[in-house]
């Protein structure tokens, strides 16, 4: 069984689907075989990054109307990674969207056991690392993508509101559902790779300043792949390689 990593925030806006989309493509390239599902049902965005216009969505899979392994599209090909790299998305379109918002607590009951079908179904078939883009904050898929997780990256930014919002995650969140949780702290004012730095009594992985490019930068040629030595990409490789160390240590 590989290892099944949440990217989540308390807050939108931290730059979450960005990194979890370039540690995914960053650990395919490396060779491990990576799936990285699109857990943000009220606000999707990997279909609009990748440009992926798929046949099945997660919704359909969660509406019981396809098997897990219908959604996904390989992006190896395209990517020229060495290990597989499979994507699902959500459906970005607004009556999709707006039901997600209308569903009652037995259909969610239900899409926390369809997710965890789907985790052992994609670790059967041979996934190494299996990433979850997570909503913000305390939706119900967002949760429920925690708790299916081994490890709990959060993105927080630098500024009071985001450290306020995190620490109400933290405890209300990752520590009742006892998970091994660590930072990234995005769009700092600083450049750090130390592993000694900590926030609310968290590691923090890496201090990532804010970078223009990055922001504007569509995910069809990810940074980590194509500017090894952008400031960047050695950010997200020290976060690549603390799911190693957690993948081989597990």
């Amino acid at each position: 069984m590989g290892v099944t990593v949440a990217v989540h925030s308390s807050k939108g806006g931290t730059g979450k689907t960005c990194i979890a989309t370039n540690i995914a493509a960053l650990l395919s390239y490396k060779g491990y075989n990576v799936c990285l599902l699109d857990m943000d049902l009220k606000g999707p965005s990997l279909s609009a990054l990748f440009n992926l216009y798929p046949k099945r969505w997660f919704n359909d899979y969660l509406d019981d109307k396809c098997d897990i392994e219908n959604i996904f599209i390989d992006l190896s090909p395209q990517l020229k990674t060495k290990g597989r790299f499979i994507i699902g998305s959500s459906n970005p379109d607004i009556v999709a969207v707006r039901k997600i918002f209308d569903v009652n607590r037995n259909w969610q009951a239900k899409a926390l056991k369809l997710l965890l079908d789907a985790k052992k179904s994609i670790f059967m078939n041979g996934t190494d690392i299996l990433i979850l883009d997570t909503g913000a904050g305390i939706e119900f898929e967002s949760v429920n993508a925690i708790a299916v997780a081994d490890l709990v990256l959060s993105v927080i930014i630098p500024n009071k509101i985001s450290y306020f919002s995190t620490e109400q995650i933290v405890k209300g969140v990752y520590m009742m559902l006892e998970k091994k949780c660590y930072l990234i702290e995005n769009m700092s004012s600083v450049y750090n790779l130390s592993e000694n730095k900590e926030i609310l009594g968290i590691p923090v992985i890496v201090s990532i300043p804010c970078i223009c490019d990055i922001l504007s930068n569509d995910c069809t040629n990810p940074v980590s792949l194509t500017n090894p030595n952008h400031i960047f990409t050695q950010s997200i490789k020290k976060i690549c390689s603390t799911i190693e160390e957690y993948l081989y240590d597990k």
